[in-house]
């Protein structure tokens, strides 16, 4: 869509004035923000970061390849085209919102404490079984992620998944603003950044934020299980939501989830929903989905939610979710070979906060044989964090570990309420850890079937699977950097 967008056009939506004009293609066919993934005809975004500034990075840019650049201060040496601006990122904000007015495709947008990037990555495969599909790459959804997606969007995209993050009060609104969806979905209500609010209540009103940017036409679509169910609905209406539709396992949800049955690649998942958008005749939907933790299936759920709102055939959408497999740093599980013993890796390093942690021991109780865990502090959680690390001890227990690599000051704190039949190592920081792991390992093999990794990325539980897989099984590790929340 950017290719609708002239160099004259773009000045004017960014109130700038090229710099080398001369050396100017006709349109640009993408955006990007790193230089080394420059192609013919795309626009460089030059962003002063708190490490790097994209400015430096403006002379490697190809003339001949049409390749031009957004610039707060052009680089006189350059040959490459320059737009300068006042603000490199108010610029893409403001490409990104004509790039959204002008498109003809069907925008989704998802946020919510947990689930955002799961559910955006099944929604994205739902919808690619019905035309050309462009969805946020990774979790890059916070206010440089999610105008940067639009920035990118192919002319001939049909639908638009857009996974939207935040961290503080004000910054949804934003960005709903800029997408403009006509399906926006809040996954569930948790105090994942907890640290940035003084309640859930705040969480949850800040989230809602997501439906002050829906069309005039706008779904939305709700957790119907989450306690704050009502408040994100009163939100939904006061923002002109022409329907809610809801999920979960309530017995009023519109999609409700059913049953949840493991298989031995994946998950066998039934649910029940209405036939039409109104009206009370309902119909039962068995399908597979290739995720291993019960978790995924109400991401599942909430996408197929989305899906109908659309007005998508949801028994075509659910028969693409078989090919929906664990993700690295979520859930992907690695065969390690240590010594002569065989040792599985649950990647759910990632992220973590108190929902997606007891979820995440909740799926490690599931799996047979003996089972242990590396586990990281928790971030983000201001006050509560030592109570909230304390309230993990009950579901370590339930989840049958013998076994705990704790790291961190909190999750150290922690094992004091754990049974003495857990035998405990703990490390105050993740650099602490590595130096030992490899000696870890060889005793972890040894006593135990499974291994759960997981905790904030901040405090490391990521760098402890980058070393195992790189170092027990030859691959290396892909995992993105996390963002908003």
């Amino acid at each position: 869509m950017l290719s609708h967008l002239s160099p004259t056009r773009l000045a004017e939506l960014c109130n700038g004035h090229w710099h080398h004009s001369t050396a100017l293609p006709a349109s640009f066919t993408s955006a990007q923000i790193d230089s080394r993934m420059m192609g013919q005809d795309e626009l460089f975004i030059a962003f002063k970061g708190e490490t790097t500034d994209g400015h430096r990075f403006v002379s490697d840019l190809d003339r001949d390849l049409g390749q031009a650049a957004i610039v707060e201060h052009p680089d006189q040496d350059a040959a490459a085209a320059q737009l300068c601006v006042s603000d490199s990122l108010q610029a893409l904000q403001s490409i990104s919102r004509e790039v959204s007015a002008l498109t003809g495709a069907v925008k989704f947008a998802v946020t919510g404490s947990v689930g955002k990037t799961g559910t955006k990555d099944m929604l994205s495969r739902m919808l690619a079984g019905f035309g050309r599909t462009h969805a946020t790459k990774g979790n890059y959804n916070n206010h440089i992620g999610a105008p940067l997606t639009l920035a990118q969007m192919p002319e001939d995209t049909e639908f638009l998944a857009c996974e939207l993050g935040m961290n503080h009060a004000g910054e949804l609104t934003e960005l709903a603003q800029i997408v403009k969806p006509s399906v926006a979905a809040i996954t569930c209500i948790a105090d994942s950044h907890i640290g940035h609010f003084t309640s859930l209540e705040q969480i949850a009103d800040a989230k809602a934020e997501l439906f002050t940017g829906l069309t005039e036409d706008g779904i939305a679509i709700l957790p119907r299980d989450d306690i704050f169910y009502p408040r994100l609905a009163a939100a939904a209406k006061a923002a002109g939501a022409r329907q809610i539709i809801s999920f979960g396992t309530h017995a009023e949800s519109n999609f409700r989830l059913l049953d949840c049955t493991k298989k031995d690649n994946g998950l066998m998942v039934t649910i029940d929903y209405p036939v039409m958008s109104k009206g009370t005749q309902r119909k039962t939907l068995s399908f597979e989905l290739g995720m291993t933790a019960r978790h995924w299936a109400m991401n599942a759920v909430c996408g197929l939610a989305m899906c109908s709102a659309a007005g998508l055939d949801c028994e075509l959408a659910a028969a693409q979710l078989a090919e929906c497999t664990d993700l690295p740093g979520r859930g992907k599980t690695y065969d390690l070979i240590v010594s002569d013993h065989q040792l599985s890796l649950i990647d759910d390093s990632y992220n973590a906060g108190p929902a997606s942690m007891k979820a995440a021991l909740a799926g490690l109780r599931e799996m047979p044989g003996h089972r242990a865990a590396i586990l990281s502090d928790m971030l983000e959680l201001g006050g509560s964090a030592q109570q909230a690390h304390i309230q993990l001890a009950e579901h370590i227990t339930a989840s049958g570990i013998h076994k705990l690599i704790a790291i961190g000051p909190n999750m150290t704190a922690m094992t004091a309420c754990l049974p003495a039949d857990i035998s405990c190592q703990c490390y105050q920081t993740s650099t602490d850890a590595l130096a030992e792991l490899d000696e870890a390992i060889q005793q972890l093999a040894a006593e135990a079937d499974y291994v759960l990794i997981k905790g904030s990325h901040g405090s490391g539980a990521h760098l402890m699977s980058q070393h195992l897989i790189t170092s027990y099984t030859g691959h290396q590790p892909q995992q993105e950097i996390s963002h908003a929340s």
